[in-house]
């Protein structure tokens, strides 16, 4: 009997053994293992006013398990001041009761039933804030090459302004000029190298150091006294002819000049003319008189000219006696010598006239001249008679001839 039994256990144990030998050596199939998630991906932060914009994409491995909540962290600093809870749907936070001027950064989590993942890296620092409001009361005036600029403070609005943003454009420059900018902490500025005459727009701009408000501008010209007019002088026997030009305006228009009139460095007389020319007359032959002329503009007088000298009496004096006879449908003049030469005789005389819109002139030595004919052009017809010597030509005399047919 026992050795029934022992053979019935070896063969149940070679049955059983050889079927464990033919199976398969691989461990039966695990199940996943479930973890937090990962951090979220592209996180950035915005700010505005009070308030910060933060978005985020959701991580790239949820851990397996799904997503339930993000939890937004926001630190001041490196403290954390509030945690921002959002659903699982959520891939942006408005952080709002925040102080404006106040740097924040920001780090996102995610959380799954196994709990809060990796945070994300922070955000860089940003700063909610305000956008100031504009100057008012600007104001502009323009000095030799300058312009001081004055205005009131803008409205913060509960920020502090860091300063104000000045741009200078000249009015005349083309679009791709690059304007002159400045910053100023007063509420003035002075504007310097600025060219006199040109146009220029200021704006003012208020900054907080994180926005600036709108522009307010006001245009001006720097303008300064006129420079020296350049003088000449052509003598006569008891006159001298000015005539100048003021180049340098000073970037304001001329209103007026002031000549001077000296004799033996006394100043003789003065005259006011808005005109670039002046006939000084009642002067005496055989002196010497020196002048000067002196541009005005709205600034006031500028710089005065080179003093210059001029000699009167040699020249001639007029003709004298001088007609004009048209009875034999000629024209001709006669005359006698002038009554000073100053001892320069006289060489020739000129007679001129406007013929056809032209200046016309004939040159005779004689005391008499027939025109040659010529179109009779107006009733009278006027003429000049000079006398000249061999420091030029003197004081003219000045004929009105008639014809007999046109005479009134």
């Amino acid at each position: 009997m026992n050795g029934r039994i022992r053979f019935l256990a070896a063969v149940l144990l070679g049955l059983f053994g050889g079927m464990g030998c033919g199976g398969s050596d691989d461990p039966p199939p695990q199940e996943p293992q479930v973890t937090v998630p990962q951090a979220p991906t592209q996180v950035a932060a915005v700010a505005e006013d009070s308030q910060v914009t933060v978005t985020w994409a959701a991580p790239a491995n949820d851990g397996g398990s799904a997503i339930l909540e993000y939890a937004v962290y926001v630190f001041s600093g490196e403290t954390e001041v509030r945690v921002v809870t959002l659903p699982a749907s959520a891939t942006r936070a408005h952080i709002t009761d925040l102080t404006n001027g106040t740097a924040y950064a920001f780090s996102v989590i995610a959380v799954n039933d196994r709990g809060r993942g990796a945070a994300s890296t922070r955000t860089a620092l940003v700063t909610p804030h305000v956008t100031p409001g504009a100057v008012s009361n600007l104001v502009a005036v323009p000095g030799n090459q300058e312009v001081v600029l004055t205005w009131d403070a803008a409205d913060g609005k509960g920020m502090a302004l860091t300063g104000y943003v000045i741009t200078a454009q000249a009015e005349d420059a083309g679009i791709e000029a690059e304007p002159v900018t400045v910053t100023v902490t007063e509420t003035q500025a002075t504007l310097i190298s600025l060219s006199n005459g040109r146009a220029y727009t200021f704006t003012v701009v208020a900054d907080n150091g994180h926005a600036k408000g709108a522009g307010t501008s006001v245009s001006a010209t720097p303008f300064t006294t006129p420079g020296a007019p350049t003088l000449t002088a052509n003598s006569y026997s008891t006159r001298v002819f000015l005539r100048w030009t003021a180049e340098d305006t000073g970037g304001r228009p001329i209103t007026g000049y002031l000549v001077t009139v000296y004799l033996n460095d006394e100043v003789l007389r003065t005259a006011e003319t808005t005109e670039s020319t002046l006939n000084v007359t009642g002067l005496l032959y055989s002196t010497t008189y020196h002048f000067t002329v002196v541009a005005q503009n709205e600034a006031g007088r500028g710089t005065v000219s080179e003093r210059i000298a001029s000699m009167l009496a040699r020249r001639p004096s007029v003709p004298r006696n001088a007609t004009c006879d048209t009875s034999d449908e000629n024209i001709t003049f006669a005359w006698t010598p002038p009554e000073f030469d100053y001892g320069h005789p006289v060489v020739e005389y000129r007679i001129a006239t406007m013929l056809g819109g032209y200046y016309t002139e004939w040159y005779t030595t004689k005391l008499r001249y027939v025109l040659p004919e010529i179109p009779r052009e107006g009733n009278p017809m006027r003429f000049s008679l000079v006398a000249q010597n061999a420091y030029g030509f003197g004081d003219p005399v000045e004929l009105y001839c008639y014809f007999d047919s046109l005479r009134p």
